[in-house]
């Protein structure tokens, strides 16, 4: 097979693509000779060249085609420079962190199957992808969710687009009421395995990596006291368990919802898409709304707020329950959230220190960075003595033959 007939130098043929979408679409319209035009970022944004009955399907003009692969995120880890790579991997941790991206692949394939009766929710539509094996190579075909854009983490932005993400996850969260979840890849503890991937080392560093930014005494008096923390929560399943321990009925999670996977309108900045349901599990719905949260929100408006918006989400799941019984009380959700927000911040620093671009131009969006990463941390501190003092008999890391 010639380079030409493969998409972003991987091994899915165009002609495979065309077959599927195809399929999906249950089009009889096929791509013309177009086909091999598409621009690429961390996936393929297709644009669909359709020859033949279009009027009657019409099929969408543009999709994403996500493909399962580690090229892409070598090639980033390769061109940092000693010290800011996040793996720093060798031929066989790669393999394995191939392994684990399948593993992500089945995931976001099950839940975009999950919510799928569901019929318009805040997410894309999935075109055709199932999980790999039996013929599936690691396609995932979605909707692309026009004139819109990502939140960036540099940006402050507004309690109401927050409300917003609230109201969508308590809607999303009463989906997975009504309908049992058996998809065996939407229960697993992908949380407790993290250590397999990431060394305690990486994970330090991580956090470490402020002081590049911020080396004032009391970001380095702060940083002491989160050091000192950092083996407790390293390798914490808390987000993943915390139901079990509480003994309430879990409902779905998006597990990575910072800034970079919500999608808002280019004009009027409202809320268009949650994308990259890749560690979703069974949980409790503050974990979503702290995380996104912490990453949106400047720290002055989400301390204020924290309590309203787990409040409009929460109300947003009741009124979409339609009779269903609600699985915990506001109070519950409310004291689960203690634990919740200090494990959340892993995604934060994963995403926010270690790709920080030292030569930014904009002197303004390191400020908003640092600034929200700093009153993270202060947050932990309080947390993590809130958590001695109230969740109880919770344990972070839990296995439940315990």
């Amino acid at each position: 097979m010639s380079a030409n007939e493969c998409i972003l130098d991987t091994t899915v043929a165009w002609t495979d693509f065309e077959r599927k979408i195809r399929e999906g679409l249950s089009t009889d319209a096929r791509l013309g000779p177009n086909k091999f035009a598409g621009h690429t970022s961390r996936c393929c944004l297709i644009a669909c060249d359709w020859v033949g009955d279009t009027a009657s399907a019409k099929p969408p003009s543009k999709v994403v085609l996500k493909i399962t692969s580690v090229s892409g995120l070598r090639a980033v880890d390769g061109s940092l420079p000693d010290g800011r790579k996040m793996f720093d991997y060798d031929d066989a941790q790669w393999k394995s962190m191939e392994r684990t991206m399948i593993r992500m692949h089945n995931i976001e394939a099950a839940s975009y199957n999950f919510f799928a009766p569901f019929g318009e929710q805040m997410i894309p539509k999935k075109y055709y992808g199932e999980r790999i094996g039996k013929g599936e190579s690691g396609q995932l075909c979605l909707e692309y969710i026009d004139n819109s854009r990502m939140m960036n983490f540099h940006e402050e932005h507004s309690v109401e687009q927050v409300r917003q993400i609230a109201r969508a996850l308590g809607k999303l969260q009463a989906c997975s009421l009504k309908k049992a979840v058996t998809a065996r890849e939407l229960q697993m503890d992908f949380f407790g395995s993290m250590p397999q991937f990431w060394s305690f080392e990486t994970y330090t560093g991580m956090f470490k990596g402020i002081l590049a930014y911020d080396c004032s005494e009391s970001t380095k008096n702060l940083m002491t006291k989160i050091d000192a923390l950092l083996t407790t929560y390293y390798g914490v399943n808390l987000a993943t368990t915390v139901h079990k321990q509480m003994g309430f009925r879990p409902v779905i999670v998006h597990g990575d919802l910072h800034t970079g996977n919500v999608l808002i309108d280019k004009d009027t900045g409202d809320l268009a898409s949650i994308i990259d349901w890749q560690i979703t599990h069974l949980g409790v719905g503050v974990e979503d709304l702290h995380r996104i949260a912490l990453s949106a929100l400047m720290p002055e408006s989400r301390r204020e707020v924290m309590p309203s918006l787990i409040a409009e989400m929460y109300n947003s799941m009741i009124e979409n329950l339609h009779g269903v019984k609600p699985p915990y009380t506001f109070e519950t959700a409310i004291a689960s959230a203690l634990g919740l927000a200090v494990s959340t911040l892993r995604a934060l620093f994963r995403q926010y220190i270690y790709f920080a671009d030292q030569d930014e131009v904009k002197i303004s969006r390191q400020k908003i960075k640092l600034d929200k990463i700093i009153g993270s941390l202060e947050d932990v501190l309080e947390f993590d003595t809130k958590n001695k003092k109230q969740i109880g008999n919770l344990k972070f890391t839990y296995s439940s033959n315990m």
